[in-house]
């Protein structure tokens, strides 16, 4: 949708009255080019983002962060879009996680919401410290912890306490693995945790990844804004997703170099760049995106994984003779 088209006429007034002409210009332009900000990464108007960068001179507003507290899992679902179903035992370290957060504090005006999952969190030993320091770094945000629900009627009084006194949602998946839904309902209650259940998964999409890297990496990043699109952070990074940020677990497994990624995949939040910088950044393609193939975007039911790279890839055209033939 063109949201200048559908900007009421006395919004477009008052911004050419305050907004310098070559800002107004481009605004036009971007619109043009149905060049979007991306869902995940802000729901704000554009016209609204430009005023406050170029007239009130905010830092810019981050909607979705997602952040691993463990990489792997204890569940085994087909085609994890994280790759946790072929991580190795990796634990988030609280001392480089308070940094970064830190560091994100200073770089956004704020970040709406914020997913501590994996993998599975709950398997993290410490997880209690990375809720309290999400908390500290970023007070007005709502920060939720996502469980597959296995281990939530497992977890001691000292996580029920972290999670109400952090003021931090429980977001548990509805995976049809006979989850005790009763009694993690039961527990929030009486510790005074908000709980929140995802719809049921009983089905989940597939985002195929094209190992030629032979897709156009405008439409792709264009076409995943509802499907994969959501800043995640890695060892001070910024992603664009978690395809991008977790490559290397699909590497490792299948000895796929070409999907490394590189520098301009992601962006360091390390104080090199400016927040709009890192903003802007989050709202353009990167060369990684040229793996995805959201043209075949595909739906399957949830089932265990039998771990084979058929999972994340394109499956091969039947029609199409294979490659020498």
């Amino acid at each position: 949708m063109n949201l200048v088209r559908i900007t009421p006429r006395w919004a477009k007034r008052l911004v050419r009255t305050v907004l310098p002409r070559r800002t107004v210009e481009s605004v036009h332009e971007r619109a043009a080019r149905k060049d979007y900000i991306p869902w995940m990464v802000s729901r704000e108007n554009p016209l609204v983002l430009r005023f406050e960068r170029d007239v009130l001179g905010r830092k810019p507003r981050l909607h979705r962060l997602v952040v691993h507290l463990t990489d792997h899992c204890n569940l085994n679902c087909k085609g994890c879009t994280h790759f946790s179903n072929i991580a190795k035992p990796s634990f988030a370290d609280p001392v480089q996680f308070a940094d970064e957060f830190g560091r994100l504090s200073r770089i956004f005006s704020g970040i709406t919401e914020i997913y501590l999952l994996g993998g599975e969190p709950l398997l993290h030993p410490r997880v209690t410290e990375f809720l309290e320091i999400a908390r500290r770094c970023l007070p007005g945000s709502r920060i939720n912890l996502m469980s597959n629900g296995v281990l939530v009627p497992r977890m001691p009084e000292e996580f029920w306490r972290a999670m109400r006194d952090n003021d931090i949602w429980l977001v548990c998946d509805l995976y049809p693995i006979g989850l005790k839904v009763d009694e993690i309902e039961a527990l929030a209650r009486a510790h005074g945790v908000q709980l929140e259940w995802t719809d049921e998964r009983g089905e989940f999409f597939k985002l195929p990844i094209d190992p030629k890297g032979s897709q156009d990496a405008t439409a792709s990043f264009q076409g995943c804004g509802g499907l994969n699109n959501c800043p995640i952070l890695r060892d001070g990074r910024l992603y664009p997703c978690a395809y991008a940020a977790y490559s290397d677990l699909l590497i490792e497994r299948f000895g796929l170099p070409a999907l490394e990624p590189t520098e301009a995949d992601s962006i360091s939040i390390g104080g090199e760049s400016a927040p709009w910088e890192i903003f802007d950044f989050l709202c353009r393609p990167v060369p990684w995106c040229r793996f995805c193939d959201v043209d075949h975007v595909s739906t399957y039911a949830w089932a265990r994984s039998d771990r084979t790279l058929a999972e994340w890839t394109c499956e091969p055209d039947p029609d199409k003779p294979a490659d020498g033939v």
